[in-house]
């Protein structure tokens, strides 16, 4: 799937015309992939957008709305739940908050799909954190994948700015 093709599925979803799914093919970060697309409703709003899973991150997209990016690195749990109102509730727990959707078409398929690219993701990072060439560590990709995830939080909120200052220097050893 490229991001061409997450477009095209977006549209039938959605049934109309949008620029969300370009909005996100924008700020992808090199090497990223969109792996599945699905339509969703964030609580509280009447109509539905775009929930997009890729090799990077969990984005809600929907237009009028700011994106909502969440990184798989940083998801701890996800749940699929029921209201007797509202049919299936979709939860993400993330280091930056909770996150919940409503309507999410195939939630059971979104779920199962986010939980093994979490897992994925996880098993690259302790991949990572064990790389090295003999006679020295690769100290320094992991290091500015850190400081990366770390910028990624705080832009998005889930960090202050003091928080964001203490763990960088706590990262760089100072």
């Amino acid at each position: 799937m490229d991001w061409g093709d997450l477009a095209d599925i977006a549209l039938d979803r959605l049934g109309g015309a949008n620029s969300m799914t370009r909005d996100i093919a924008e700020t992808a970060v090199p090497g990223e992939v969109p792996l599945l697309v699905t339509s969703a409703r964030a609580r509280q709003e009447w109509t539905n957008g775009t929930l997009v899973l890729t090799t990077r991150r969990l984005v809600y997209t929907k237009e009028g709305r700011p994106t909502v990016a969440v990184p798989l690195a940083g998801i701890a749990e996800v749940e699929v739940g029921r209201s007797r109102l509202t049919g299936n509730i979709f939860k993400v727990t993330a280091v930056g908050g909770d996150h919940a959707w409503e309507n999410v078409a195939e939630v059971a398929t979104f779920a199962a799909r986010l939980r093994d690219a979490v897992a994925a993701a996880a098993s690259a990072e302790r991949a990572l954190d064990r790389a090295g060439t003999p006679g020295r560590p690769q100290e320094e990709p992991l290091l500015l994948d850190r400081i990366e995830r770390l910028v990624v939080l705080h832009r998005h909120g889930a960090l202050t700015d003091e928080e964001f200052a203490r763990a960088k220097r706590r990262l760089l050893g100072g």
